[in-house]
């Protein structure tokens, strides 16, 4: 008996932990609260809040306990009172640390990390969870880039609290990742065809063909970081 339940344990636990860290989609309902619907690790970047940094524009620092939240898709931070806030002041934030992570703010889509330094060019990555439609929804594999950062900008409001639906309505919320092109300026720019070829206006016809020979998706991370490599030899 003690056997087969060692068995047993070893042959199904491993496929439950794989289960329950692989899972990055969630049924909220209207007037659900998040908190008790999406676990910890389903809302926020790292397991714990970490010693962090604020960097603000004027050259001094901050420092406190924080975290990436995935459903503000801001960084949170804990007070001397030990309350979780967000930052009230990000306009005169330059960066924030969090470890070896860095995070740049944007208006309109909050923090974005920094994925990758290629000379004059970074990559940034905007992860957060985004609505993607009914429960019944079934193409979501084909959800793009553009239509996530609305769905995430107009499903939450400034204070990243679910907005109410119709009524016994289910929303399903999924992890989605954005990627952004951050020049020298700190411009930031969608990560798409378009917006590199206007970074890179004097090497369009290298960059095309590069794009066009490998078979190139700029919506995929490790496609981003080839031709972001390929970029920073030109």
């Amino acid at each position: 008996m003690k056997i087969l339940l060692i068995f047993v344990l070893f042959f199904f636990l491993p496929q439950v932990l794989s289960a329950q860290k692989g899972r990055e989609s969630y049924q909220v309902g209207s007037a659900t609260d998040v908190n008790k619907v999406i676990p910890y690790a389903g809302r926020y970047q790292n397991p714990a809040f970490t010693d962090g940094q604020v960097h603000f524009r004027n050259g001094k620092t901050s420092n406190a306990k924080m975290n990436y939240n995935l459903v503000h898709g801001e960084v949170m931070f804990i007070s001397l009172l030990r309350d979780t806030l967000l930052f009230a002041d990000n306009n005169f934030v330059d960066r924030v640390q969090i470890g070896n992570s860095v995070y740049y703010y944007n208006p309109g889509h909050g923090h974005i990390e920094i994925a990758g330094d290629y000379g004059d060019l970074k990559l940034g990555k905007k992860q957060f969870l985004s609505q993607l439609g009914h429960e019944k929804y079934a193409a979501y594999g084909q959800y793009s880039s553009t239509a996530a950062i609305s769905s995430y900008s107009t499903f939450m409001n400034k204070q990243g609290e679910f907005r109410y639906l119709d009524t016994n309505e289910k929303v399903l919320m999924k992890r989605r990742a954005v990627y952004f092109l951050i020049d020298k300026n700190q411009r930031f720019y969608l990560a798409n065809r378009a917006n590199l070829l206007k970074i890179f206006p004097s090497q369009k016809s290298a960059i095309s063909r590069f794009l066009r020979d490998n078979e190139i998706n700029l919506e995929v991370e490790p496609d981003l970081e080839k031709t972001l490599e390929f970029c920073s030899t030109l």
